[in-house]
């Protein structure tokens, strides 16, 4: 056998080993993103049954696209100060919380997923370590440089949002500012 005929053959093995372990590769990683639950899976199955008002007339109509998961009014005691529907997208903000004061009527658009937090002057996020630790919250982004943190919330309720901000109230000398993760539409030329 020529030097150029043994090159070719281990070249065809090369590929066809190569192609193999892909495969492999593949399969498995499949086979772990299926066995891992999404927490919103149950929302998504409950949203055919989901009695819910419809979303106002002076929605942003890019929140149209969406498929609802879920509706309320809060608080669930006492008399409702808003209205929430959750809403599922396949784009940027996969769960979008929309929220209308039932007072004035004003709406407002945040991810129903995540809350935004500014830290205090001085503090690293890599003190907040303890903090998530306790409430079984999870870091899903950060920036060193302007000191903000993108933390997961406690549930997937209506109530996830708040009730993740309550929350933090203990750890106030390690944040300047909590809030909700808004979604910022820009404006419609009328």
């Amino acid at each position: 056998m020529k030097n150029t005929e043994r090159i070719f053959v281990y070249f065809i093995g090369f590929l066809i080993g190569l192609l193999m372990v892909t495969a492999i590769l593949m399969r498995r990683a499949a086979r772990e993103e299926a066995a891992i639950a999404d927490p919103w899976a149950h929302h998504i199955e409950a949203a055919a049954a989901v009695a819910a008002e419809p979303l106002p007339p002076e929605v942003e109509p890019a929140m149209l696209k969406g498929t609802l998961l879920g509706f309320g009014q809060l608080p669930a005691s006492g008399t409702p100060r808003e209205r929430v529907w959750i809403m599922n997208f396949e784009d940027s903000y996969p769960y979008v919380r929309i929220v209308q004061e039932l007072q004035s009527g004003t709406l407002h658009y945040m991810a129903a997923d995540q809350i935004k937090l500014k830290l205090a002057p001085g503090v690293d996020v890599a003190e907040l370590s303890p903090l998530l630790d306790t409430l079984g919250l999870r870091l899903r982004n950060f920036n060193r440089k302007h000191g903000v943190v993108v933390l997961g919330v406690l549930n997937t309720s209506l109530e996830a949002v708040p009730q993740t901000l309550a929350a933090l109230e203990p750890w106030a000398e390690l944040i300047e500012r909590a809030e909700p993760d808004t979604i910022r539409f820009r404006q419609r030329p009328d």
